[in-house]
């Protein structure tokens, strides 16, 4: 190795990940790929494991991932969680030096970005909203979008260390406008999978041969990005979790999740969303139902039962 790559390798920062999930482990693994030292935390063993596996230091704390980073990057399932992590006394705003970067790529909502920039000043931090789309498999591949939301001052910094795990990264405003441009972007995605859903539980109902469907709908004014993806029907798309027993790529109650973001959005500005209501009441019936844990696109086995239990009836 010449000593220019010798200063290089040197000189990279230490990172701290938190969350090592679906989403989280394969980000943390692309950092490692490229080179840097990640020191990890997650409270679920089993996904620690699988974190060590790919090469992460995990650490049995939040402060002890976090004591050495020169950054942070995190991935967590809700605002309740990320705002627990960033400012407990023994959380991540307390166990980083001052001026740290902390870059969270969850979903938190526009009202828990703005606290969290507000407690990280207060602790003299950085905080960065990425939250992402393009689900696991844009994780697994490095195609993420991100959207940030933060004082300009840091945008060019922030995107500069998102590289290796997206293709597109875009800066869309201070506090609060990231997740501003998430919810609005999971609104459409959502609805999209619950139609799609609604749609393939009526194509089997009615007879179609869906895989012929599937055809003949991408190549028309039906295509959508989560219907050639997540497609609901077993065995139209082999990578589709429906074609491996709705195994999560993303979890019923998380679509439920952003959906209630998108609803409490729309009512705090006064805007009809009508159509996202309905998506949430679908898949938060869905969730109740047993389907929590299942990917989103098993609402199609929900309407199916509702179907039979109409016609029974």
């Amino acid at each position: 190795m010449s000593t220019t790559s010798q200063r290089r390798r040197v000189s990279m920062p230490t990172i701290a990940w938190i969350g090592l999930g679906l989403m989280g482990n394969p980000m943390s693994k692309h950092l490692i790929n490229a080179g840097f030292s990640v020191n990890g935390f997650d409270i679920d063993p089993v996904a620690a494991k699988r974190a060590e596996d790919n090469g992460v230091k995990v650490a049995a704390s939040l402060a002890e991932a976090a004591a050495d980073a020169d950054i942070v990057y995190s991935m967590l399932p809700s605002g309740t969680d990320v705002y627990q992590v960033m400012t407990a006394p023994d959380g991540i705003f307390a166990s980083v030096r001052p001026g740290t970067m902390i870059l969270d790529c969850s979903t938190v909502g526009i009202a828990y970005a703005k606290k969290l920039h507000e407690a990280a000043a207060k602790a003299g931090v950085v905080f960065v909203e990425a939250p992402v789309s393009g689900g696991t498999e844009g994780a697994r591949d490095a195609t993420l979008t991100f959207m940030i939301g933060c004082d300009k001052h840091y945008a060019d910094l922030a995107k500069e260390r998102l590289e290796p795990l997206g293709d597109y990264i875009a800066y869309v405003g201070g506090p609060g406008a990231g997740q501003a441009a998430k919810v609005v972007n999971n609104l459409i995605m959502a609805v999209s999978v619950t139609v799609n859903c609604e749609a393939t539980a009526l194509g089997q109902r009615l007879g179609l041969d869906m895989k012929e469907f599937f055809e003949i709908a991408i190549r028309s004014s039906a295509d959508n990005w989560s219907f050639r993806l997540w497609n609901p029907a077993p065995g139209v798309v082999a990578e589709a979790p429906s074609s491996h027993g709705y195994k999560a790529g993303f979890k019923t109650w998380l679509l439920a999740k952003d959906l209630s973001l998108a609803v409490e959005a729309g009512r705090d500005v006064g805007a009809r969303l009508d159509t996202a209501e309905t998506a949430y009441l679908l898949m938060t019936e869905h969730a109740k139902s047993g389907g929590a844990d299942m990917d989103a696109t098993s609402l199609v086995l929900h309407l199916a039962e509702q179907a039979k239990a109409a016609k029974a009836a």
